[in-house]
């Protein structure tokens, strides 16, 4: 899921920080520690539904809590964050806000994302009920 997006545009999507405060402050209450070999759920978000600059997100949980990091094009698949629950797709950045803010079942209202839906509603109740 590598969406590429245009080089030079008109900014970034306004969006973007919104979605990482939310995962930052989620993540700080309840972090997940060390992923390897521990997470439950993966989200992988290629925010590629906009004109605009956005990076893509990985979105994971343990039972300690949630982490995310950005999704380089470059990531290591040594890097890459697995679980036995994984869904992902292509969005758009408002739309991952929405979600992240419980106004949305998912991030895909004007995109697309595969995968079982228990791995959005896990991952959405750590960071709405955090």
């Amino acid at each position: 899921m590598s969406g590429k997006r245009p080089q030079s545009g008109p900014g970034r999507d306004p969006a973007v920080e919104g979605i990482e405060v939310l995962l930052g402050g989620a993540a700080l209450r309840n972090p997940a520690g060390s992923w390897q070999g521990r997470a439950r759920h993966v989200l992988t978000i290629c925010a590629c539904v906009t004109l605009d600059e956005s990076p893509d997100w990985i979105i994971f949980d343990t039972v300690d809590g949630i982490g995310w990091r950005r999704w380089p094009d470059d990531l290591p698949n040594e890097e890459m964050v697995r679980a036995p629950l994984e869904a992902g797709g292509h969005a758009d950045p408002s739309d991952v806000l929405a979600w992240l803010q419980g106004n949305a079942a998912d991030p895909w209202a004007s995109g697309d994302g595969d995968g079982p839906p228990e791995v959005v509603e896990a991952l959405q109740r750590w960071v709405v009920t955090a």
